[in-house]
C-alpha cells in the first residue's frame, strides 16, 4: 500500500466507466474495497444527479465532486456542500457564444441539469457545456473562452463526444479535490487521484499522487505519476490494488 494514500478521487467517463455504463464487477469491488479503508469520491464533469447515481452504484457515501469541480455533493441525501457558481454575466455571455458554434448547449442550474440553456431559471450556474463534433474545435473554444472570469476545459464522454466545460475562473477539477480533502480532514499531498482526460490535468497537479489510463491524452501522461492498463483492461481497479489495497 501507498502509505501517503490517505483518500481517492476517480474519474468516471473512460477511466471506470466505458461505453455501455457499466462499471464492470472487478472495478465495482475494488472501489468498494477502496472505500471500506479511505474516504473515495468520484470527481466528474457529469452533472450531480449522474455522479449521486454512480456513487450509489459503488456504494460511495462520502462527498462526492461534480459539475468538473465546482459542486461538492452528499451522495446520500443528493444535497450539495459546497458550490462554486459562475457568475450570470459570464454564464450570459458563454451561452450567447456558445450557441452559435455548437451542436448543444447544456447547463447545470442551482444543482438541477438544464438541457436547453435557454431554459435556466434562476442563474446559480455551476457549469455550462457545449457539445462539438471533434477534440480540435472543442479545445479551441476551451482556449477562446478561457478568461479571467471563465475556466473552459475540453472533456469527452465515454461514447467518445465531445464537450466544453465553463465554470467560474479558477474552478477545475483540482478546485473539487481540494474541496474534497477538505470536507474528510486530509491534505492534498495524501490524495491519489485515477483519470484519463485533459480536464483532469488540474486534479492530477493538486494531488499527491495520480494515476493516468494508458491511452489518455499526452498532457494528461505528462504529469501523472504512474500508468495504467485502459479500461478494456480494468486498469482503475489494477490503480487501486496496487496502490490502496497492497499493504506489503
Amino acid at each position: 500500500m501507498n502509505r501517503t494514500t490517505k483518500a481517492l478521487l476517480f474519474d468516471l467517463d473512460g477511466t471506470v466507466l466505458p461505453q455501455d455504463d457499466r462499471p464492470t464487477p472487478t472495478v465495482i469491488e475494488a472501489v468498494r474495497a477502496a472505500s471500506r479503508l479511505i474516504p473515495v469520491a468520484i470527481a466528474s464533469g457529469r452533472v450531480q444527479d449522474d455522479v449521486c447515481h454512480y456513487a450509489r452504484l459503488f456504494g460511495l457515501s462520502t462527498p462526492q465532486v461534480a459539475d468538473n469541480g465546482a459542486t461538492l455533493l452528499d451522495p446520500v441525501t443528493g444535497r450539495t456542500i459546497n458550490r462554486h457558481v459562475l457568475g450570470r454575466v459570464e454564464a450570459e455571455r458563454a451561452i450567447k457564444s456558445l450557441q452559435q458554434v455548437a451542436m448543444r448547449v447544456l447547463a447545470c442550474d442551482a444543482g438541477r441539469f438544464i438541457p436547453d440553456a435557454n431554459d435556466i431559471t434562476d442563474w446559480a450556474v455551476t457549469m455550462v457545456m457545449a457539445q462539438f463534433p471533434t477534440e480540435v474545435v472543442a479545445r479551441e473554444w476551451a482556449y477562446r473562452l478561457s478568461s479571467d472570469s471563465t475556466s473552459a476545459y475540453a472533456s469527452v464522454d465515454n461514447q467518445g463526444d465531445w464537450y466544453l466545460d465553463c465554470t467560474a475562473a479558477g474552478i477545475d477539477k483540482g478546485t473539487g479535490a481540494g474541496d474534497f480533502a477538505t470536507h474528510v480532514g486530509i491534505e492534498l499531498a495524501d490524495l491519489m487521484v485515477i483519470g484519463d482526460g485533459i480536464n483532469d490535468i488540474p486534479m492530477f497537479e493538486a494531488a499527491g499522487f495520480s494515476v493516468a489510463m494508458e491511452n489518455s491524452p499526452a498532457d494528461l501522461l505528462d504529469v501523472a505519476d504512474a500508468v495504467v492498463p485502459n479500461i478494456e483492461n480494468d486498469g482503475a481497479a489494477a490503480a487501486i490494488e496496487r496502490y490502496v489495497l497492497d499493504r506489503s
